[in-house]
Formats: C-alpha cells, structure tokens, sequence
C-alpha cells in the first residue's frame, strides 16, 4: 500500500510541476505569437505554430475571441502537466498523440482555413 500511495504523490507532484513550468514556457510563446501578429497586419505564423487550436477556433468566433485566447492560456501547462506525468510514470504514448494532434492542427492553420489571418 505504501509504494502505490508513493507513486502516486510522485506522479501528482510531477504532474504538477510540468504544468508550472509549461506556464512559465507560455510567456514567450504568447510573447512571439503576438509580435508575429503585428496588431492584426501582421503574418500570424508563430501563432499558427505554437497555437494552432486557439487560431481554428477563429473559425467559430470570427476572431482571436475568448474562447481562443483560454485555450490558448491553458495550452501550454497542459502540454506540461502531460509531460511531467509522462516521466513520473514512465510512457510516452500520451506525448506522442498530443505531439501528433498539435502537427495536425498546425498544418490545418497553413492549408487555407484561415481566411482572415494571412
């Protein structure tokens, strides 16, 4: 009983830690994403990238709305808290569909679905 109540108070404390620095990573993503922006004239290519799920979401909103922008905050720490828990417990299936669903998302922002963001 001891071990898997250790386990699982690493792979929590894991966990959370990969969110915290997945949110201090945030920073600079939101950083270049907003430069690359350039106040709307800009080519947006840094936010199709790093947030390719808050840019489709223009699709629905016509716009960088609030949705976008909370998925775009909380992007980030879960990227992170996936990968600490991804060490804690010692997989990496997790990582590689996120990896893999994130490409997808950004090769949807460069295939012309995003009309209003050149």
């Amino acid at each position: 009983m001891y071990q898997s109540n250790l386990i699982a108070v690493r792979t929590r404390l894991a966990t959370s830690m990969g969110a915290g620095i997945g949110a201090i990573i945030a920073a600079p993503a939101i950083l270049a994403a907003i430069m690359s922006g350039g106040a709307g004239h800009g080519s947006y290519v840094a936010a199709r990238v790093l947030f390719p799920y808050s840019m489709l979401l223009t699709r629905l909103e016509g716009e960088i709305g609030p949705v976008a922008m909370g998925a775009g905050l909380l992007q980030f720490p879960v990227y992170g808290a996936l990968v600490g828990r991804t060490v804690a417990v010692k997989t990496d299936r997790s990582v590689f569909f996120a990896g893999t669903v994130h490409l997808v998302a950004a090769l949807a922002c460069f295939s012309g679905l995003l009309h209003g963001f050149s």
